[in-house]
């Protein structure tokens, strides 16, 4: 029994993680936010001035809450857009949670 437990904890641990979630050609920084660390990525288009951007947690989830998660990406992803757009008027084309927990975003620098 005692060899047991700690291979269902294992395997439970494994069961509960959500995959991390990558972006092709992407820069990455680290941002803080309400304690918790988030990698960003960013990577440009084929628009001019036009960029994707990727929020991912960079602690483990277990059972996410996604409109917490939402909330907590969209002010990262702001941050994050804010700094590439250096202040200017930054619109944002689309936007999408995937997985309760990876916040994708394409926006343009104006």
């Amino acid at each position: 029994m005692k060899r047991i437990l700690p291979i269902l904890l294992a395997i439970f641990g494994l069961a509960a993680c959500n995959d991390k979630a990558t972006l092709d050609n992407s820069r990455v920084r680290y941002i803080t936010y309400e304690g918790r660390k988030f990698e960003v990525r960013v990577a440009a288009t084929d628009v001019p001035n036009e960029y994707r951007l990727l929020v991912v947690r960079a602690t483990l989830v277990v059972n996410p809450d996604p409109e917490r998660e939402r909330a907590r990406d969209s002010a990262v992803a702001w941050e994050a857009i804010q700094q590439v757009c250096k202040g200017g008027n930054p619109q944002v084309l689309e936007h999408n949670l995937i997985d309760n927990v990876n916040f994708m975003t394409r926006f343009r620098c104006a």
